[in-house]
């Protein structure tokens, strides 16, 4: 026997089971105490669920089992308090589904529907709490609750209007959902429909509405349901309009989508209604409990036994086995799922694959197969063994699957090794409860249901789940599939813009409290290896969640275990520093000034700020930021948060300090601290930690932070931290670029000065075309790289974006321009006689080394920049983090291969060359001139980047660093020497161009004497 006990003070709350079978509404004041005695209202009164109500109905009354809702008003004139969330959060203590002794009914749900303030001068307001309206007879006749009080301002703000409603009698009314509330002029139904099932496949329903048609709402009345549910926008729902035309598609209809379908709308003061039944036939998704493959052994007399099962729809349904039973049998029974069974009494001749059909009439059919592999003499096996539940003989080479116990879903899976031995059983069984709420929070998700209703209970049963006493043992699939829940509810409320009271919270709170008690060392490390980013769901949807909440008053703090919440609201009358204090170990502190918050609320005029500390939330997040194990997290995660009516605001100067663990202080390797804040885009939505918009000062206590965004912050602490290059570093760089970009500016005069007396042919024209064109993306992407270290790192900076796309661009593009000049040698080499337009070779050669890497870059911004995960966290290049560097580094490799592979062949061609394929004369100089020229260049160009690539990534030492700033240095030197200055050619002509300039310069000299 279960009591509820309620405490109120001054109040009348009206509470409502919303799916319960009894054959009408009831309405009443009398209640059975635990002594079954009949009272009307008392200082303190119970609720005895294992008995019926007197007074309110009785088992005659109830045989028929309609459907339909109780409403039962409490009211007291005592003077103890509870509010409605303290009701509702009573109301889950009382489990359903609950028969009703005597009754033949059946309580389903119990939910507060309506809360009133204490009777003042003959009246009271009475509001709807959310996902309950007032009948729209009580809206036309009563009027709306009084303003200037503080209760109204509220309901003005977080309510539509006939949501609070001041009742005059003493006899107040309750408030309904929204499907029951409003009476229906007229109403039409539709034939029915089957829907289509399939990965392509979608549900589409298109009702014609009378014209002038308004406030059309969707409503989905499921087969077993008494209450209808909302459709609403969601991953899986679109609502369109054309004219009069309303259309309802759903992607990939499941069973879940079954049943009729309401279109409610208003044509002037009349609710219409148009309704369709929908069937959603069978899916693979049905089938349950049965294991996709079975050994038989052929030496043993014991038989086995095929099964299939499939979760029952309510209606007929046949199965048959075939091989072995191909006539379809009825299924009876009136349990969940239905079964059906094949004895297989002798072995088959060899593995044979059963196939078990389930049809259901206009449910159509649906299949799955079962594998016998067959052991015969001399094969490998497994013997039974009855670890964790009693594993079969099993064939070498094969794994076995065993059906979760009961109350569970999935399957136990066991390899049965090539040797003939175990290997450890993994264990996928998920709590069938848990997956039922993780399966009502996706279908919310997707657009059933209205989240003003939904979220507030699934909050409320995240937390009764989570009891120790319901939940003795948990186990990974059951945490990561409440974690999972918690990360749907958490966007769904934000894609919402809900706000949640204090009772919703701390609900939350608890239940994240409970999450972070668990084991960080056996637990956690499992479910992240089932998926990686549970812990960075945990963190996000506790931080969005809490940054919903609507504080009770101006301050607000709570205390947990392993938690610690503190929040304020200002407005334009009343701004304030907001500086929270947590008491923890290591100390926690934030500040955001006044001056800040002033700026904000100026543009909001009213915003409520949340900080949250975690305790154990740095164990279960990964201690990294990509980089290796050289990094671990030094301190609490700490989480910010600002709320405005329209959505959150981020960006807002904050200033925190972290005490340090002594893990990181007392080592002998010396730790640098980074001050960090969690971006879950990282790692392909694995989330990482990054440290843009914030700056760090630290001692070997504590770390202070100052950043210019709001999120989830930690300190990290490195053993070889990715920094700024040191003073000496900085200096030869800078010197080593400045004579880089000299040089090639050299080598471009000295091209423009020789052009005409060395290009006279088309080989030469192409060879001295990709000098100058590689001289010049050299020398552009050299200009560009002074500023990668200049620049603070900042996706935010959009010069810091250009230079790293732009360094990109130029240095792909000479590795191109050499790959180009390659493809010309390969070309004249092989193909002599074959004749090149110079017009479209000097065309192609411009696409491909510049269209080619313009396209790599352009799309590395585009798949990169809008995760945040561009740009590398220290310094103004690509992220080696999010592979954003692999647009780079795998190019420069492909490229530097195969003008590799062209020169291999070219210099085959210049040793054994045939007869006819021989070039000759000044051709061939110039041929042999891009051939060194390639030699040269092509290993210290890639040597260069290859370096750099590592020295700009990752935790180089400064010897690589020293390497590559080095070699970075000399290619403009490179260029110069060997593709200018040892140029037979050019330094004939530029000798004549200089000498015959200085002879024109004394000749005009002598002709001015003479005169």
């Amino acid at each position: 026997m279960q009591l509820l006990k309620f405490f109120v003070f001054g109040n009348a709350v009206v509470l409502a089971t919303s799916k319960m079978l009894v054959s009408e509404p009831v309405f009443g004041a009398a209640y059975m105490t635990s002594q079954g005695t009949v009272i009307q209202s008392l200082d303190m009164y119970a609720l005895d669920f294992s008995k019926p109500f007197l007074g309110v109905w009785s088992p005659s009354q109830t045989s028929h089992s309609l459907r339909g809702t109780a409403y039962i008003k409490l009211t007291s004139v005592a003077s103890a308090t509870v509010d409605s969330a303290q009701a509702q959060s009573t109301l889950t203590t009382v489990s359903v589904p609950r028969a009703l002794a005597g009754t033949g009914s059946t309580i389903l749900s119990l939910a507060v529907t309506t809360e009133c303030e204490p009777l003042q001068r003959s009246s009271r307001n009475c509001r709807c709490l959310p996902g309950y309206w007032w009948n729209n007879k009580f809206c036309a006749t009563l009027q709306d609750c009084e303003e200037g009080g503080i209760f109204q301002a509220v309901i003005s703000l977080l309510f539509s209007p006939c949501q609070c409603l001041r009742w005059t009698s003493s006899d107040i009314g309750y408030c309904q959902s929204l499907f029951s509330a409003w009476k229906v002029s007229g109403s039409a139904t539709l034939p029915p429909k089957l829907a289509s099932v399939g990965a392509d496949a979608d549900l589409t329903l298109s009702f014609n509405l009378a014209e002038g048609a308004t406030n059309v709402m969707w409503y989905l009345l499921g087969p077993e349901s008494s209450e209808a549910k909302e459709i609403r926008m969601g991953t899986e729902v679109t609502l369109l309009q054309d004219g009069s035309e309303f259309v309802l598609r759903v992607s990939s209809p499941s069973p879940d989508w079954a049943g009729e379908y309401i279109c409610r709308y208003w044509n002037g003061s009349a609710l219409l209604e148009l309704r369709q039944e929908v069937t959603v036939p069978l899916v693979a998704a049905d089938i349950v409990q049965t294991p996709s493959q079975v050994s038989m052994n052929c030496s043993s007399p014991d038989r086995v036994l095929l099964q299939c099962c499939i979760r029952s729809r309510g209606a007929a349904l046949s199965a048959s086995w075939n091989p072995g039973a191909p006539e379809p049998v009825n299924l009876v029974g009136t349990e969940d799922p239905l079964c059906h069974s094949l004895s297989l009494d002798s072995c088959p001749s060899g593995d044979t694959v059963y196939l078990c059909t389930f049809e259901g009439g206009e449910l159509g059919s649906t299949q799955t197969t079962v594998t016998v592999n067959v052991i015969q003499d001399g094969d490998l096996f497994c013997p039974g063994d009855n670890l964790q539940g009693g594993w079969k003989v099993t064939k070498a080479g094969q794994v076995a699957e065993l059906l979760c116990p009961q109350g569970r879903e999935g399957m136990m899976l066991r390899s049965c090794f090539s040797n003939g031995t175990w290997g450890a059983v993994q264990d996928n069984c998920t709590s069938r409860v848990l997956l039922s709420g993780l399966r009502e929070a996706q279908l919310v998700q997707a657009g059933l249901g209205s989240p003003e209703s939904e979220i507030p209970w699934m909050i409320e049963w995240l937390k009764m789940e989570m009891k120790p006493s319901q939940n003795q043992s948990i186990y990974p699939p059951d945490l990561l599939a409440l974690v999972m829940t918690l990360d749907i509810i958490s966007q769904v409320a934000v894609d919402s813009n809900m706000q949640l009271d204090i009772s919703s919270v701390t609900d939350l709170l608890d239940a994240v409290n409970w999450m972070l008690d668990l084991d960080t060392e056996t637990m956690w490390p499992e479910v992240q290896a089932r998926r990686q980013s549970a812990g960075s769901m945990l963190l996000q949807a506790t931080e969005d969640l809490t940054s919903l909440l609507v504080p009770p008053a101006s301050q607000f703090h709570l205390t947990l275990p392993n938690l610690e919440l503190q929040s304020a609201i200002f407005n334009s009358t009343w701004v304030d520093d907001f500086t929270t204090i947590f008491d923890t170990d290591p100390p926690l502190h934030s500040h955001i000034s006044k001056e800040e918050l002033k700026e904000v609320v100026q543009r909001e005029h009213s915003i409520v700020i949340t900080s949250l500390a975690l305790k154990n939330m740095d164990r279960i997040l990964p201690g990294h930021d990509g980089a290796g194990s050289s990094h671990a997290l030094g301190s609490l995660v700490m989480s910010n948060a600002i709320m405005a009516h329209n959505g959150s605001v981020r960006q807002a100067s904050i200033e925190m300090m972290f005490g340090l663990w002594n893990t990181t202080r007392n080592t002998v390797e010396k730790w640098t601290a980074q001050c960090v804040f969690w971006n879950r885009s990282l790692h392909a939505g694995m989330g990482g930690w990054s440290s843009q918009g914030c700056q760090t000062s630290s001692t070997e206590t504590v770390s202070n932070c100052s950043c210019r965004h709001l999120a989830s912050f930690s300190v990290l602490m490195s053993a070889n931290p990715i920094r700024p290059l040191s003073f000496a570093l900085t200096f030869l760089n800078n010197f080593g670029v400045c004579a880089t970009i000299l040089a090639l500016v050299t080598s471009l005069i000295i091209y423009g000065l020789v052009w005409t007396s060395v290009v006279k042919d088309k080989v030469s024209c192409f060879r001295y075309t990709t000098l100058v064109n590689i001289s010049f993306s050299l020398l552009m992407g050299s200009l560009w790289f002074l500023g990668v270290f200049r620049l603070q790192a900042s996706h935010e900076s959009k010069l810091c974006v250009a230079v790293a796309f732009f360094t990109h661009f130029f240095y792909l593009a000479v590795f191109f321009w050499m790959l180009v000049k390659a493809a010309v040698l390969g070309h004249q080499l092989i193909f002599v006689f074959h004749h090149l337009s110079t017009r479209s070779v000097l065309l192609a050669m411009v696409a491909v080394a510049y269209v080619c890497p313009l396209v790599l870059a352009v799309a590395t911004v585009a798949a990169f920049f809008s995760r945040q995960s561009y740009l590398n966290e220290a310094i103004c290049w690509l992220s080696f983090h999010s592979k954003a560097i692999y647009t780079f580094s795998v190019p420069l490799l492909v490229t530097v291969i195969a003008i590799f592979l062209i020169l291999f062949v070219a210099l085959l061609k210049f040793l054994r060359p045939s007869v006819l394929e021989r070039p000759q004369g000044e051709e061939k100089k110039a041929l042999l001139g891009m051939f060194k020229a390639l030699l040269i260049l092509t290993p210290v160009f890639g040597l260069t980047w290859g370096l750099g690539v590592f020295a700009l990534t990752s935790d180089a030492s400064q010897s690589i660093q020293f390497a590559f700033i080095i070699l970075n240095s000399l290619q403009g030197f490179f260029v110069l020497l060997f593709a200018c200055l040892m140029d037979k050619k050019v330094r004939g002509a530029l000798r004549k161009r200089l000498c015959c300039s200085r002879t024109h310069g004394i000749h005009l000299s002598q002709v001015s004497k003479m005169q």
